[in-house]
């Protein structure tokens, strides 16, 4: 049976408006945040039709925020989520909820260089690796492939560039280097990914 992945990333966040850095921290969604979870599930809606589908999601609170604001425009029971702990975004550990890229670099110059150096293996203190979220998502996406069928899935940032990287096969870089839209769904199937763009929202 072929699989195909609808891979959403939460709405626009209150941090991610003032460019803080939230890992495994929260913050609610803004105004612009609901109604690009609204749009991505209006284009969902369209596109799954009367197809059997699971839906599965991050349990941090700005993924179940959306993932329920989703599932009421697709008509999909909150109550049947999927939330699944190896869906949540890379944690940078002590650094969770930093002002932001500058400051951190500002602040820890040293872990800046070594992130700069190899961005992929670095570590926050107490933190997770681009390699380690890897690590922890490829059984997801396996079991997804095994099982067939469609799947819309409401995760991060991190983790769906990762997502995306293992389903085309991509190297470290190739995969670091993916965007991290907020206003689109990306379509997984067999043949590649299909990105399904969605309305943008004002603030």
């Amino acid at each position: 049976m072929s699989t195909t992945i609808y891979l959403a990333r939460h709405g626009e966040t209150t941090w991610n408006r003032a460019g803080r850095l939230q890992g495994r921290s929260d913050s609610p969604l803004t105004v612009r945040g609901v109604r690009q979870a609204q749009a991505m599930g209006t284009a969902l809606r369209v596109v799954l039709g009367s197809t059997d589908h699971q839906v599965w999601a991050s349990p941090i609170g700005r993924t179940r925020q959306t993932v329920a604001i989703l599932c009421d425009t697709i008509g999909y029971p909150y109550h049947a989520v999927r939330f699944d702990d190896r869906l949540v975004e890379i944690t940078l550990g002590d650094r969770d909820g930093y002002a932001g890229w500058r400051e951190l670099a500002r602040d820890y110059p040293q872990e800046a260089e070594q992130r700069r150096r190899d961005p992929w293996n670095f570590r926050h203190p107490n933190g997770e690796s681009s390699q380690m979220v890897q690590d922890r998502v490829r059984p997801l996406l396996e079991s997804w492939s095994a099982e067939g069928g469609h799947h819309v899935v409401v995760t991060h940032g991190v983790v769906s560039k990762i997502l995306r990287g293992l389903h085309l096969g991509l190297d470290r870089m190739q995969t670091y280097a993916l965007d991290r839209p907020q206003d689109a769904v990306h379509r997984l199937h067999r043949d590649g990914i299909d990105i399904i763009r969605v309305e943008r929202s004002g603030r």
